[in-house]
């Protein structure tokens, strides 16, 4: 009975260093996805940030086109007018 239990210790051994050594690559696993979480938050950030300065910029040459075209339909009102 007790060479069959110390026959069994080296499987249970190597058993245990294998379980302890997947949990640490899990572990590091683990905190890389942290890492890539974090940059693809910052990521995301600048993102967000460009955007909004395009809606900006979008909005202000927008703005700037509709008073052309208003100050055009004025002027195209006046020339309109005189000639009746």
């Amino acid at each position: 009975m007790l060479v069959l239990a110390l026959a069994n210790v080296p499987t249970i051994i190597t058993v245990l260093i294998g379980i302890l050594l997947n949990n640490g690559r899990l572990n590091d696993l683990n905190s890389r996805f942290s890492g890539l979480e974090t940059r693809f938050t910052g990521m995301e950030n600048k993102f967000d940030n460009r955007i909004e300065g395009l809606e900006h910029k979008f909005d202000t040459r927008f703005d700037l086109l509709l008073s052309k075209v208003v100050d055009l339909d004025n002027r195209l009102t006046r020339i309109e007018a005189q000639r009746h």
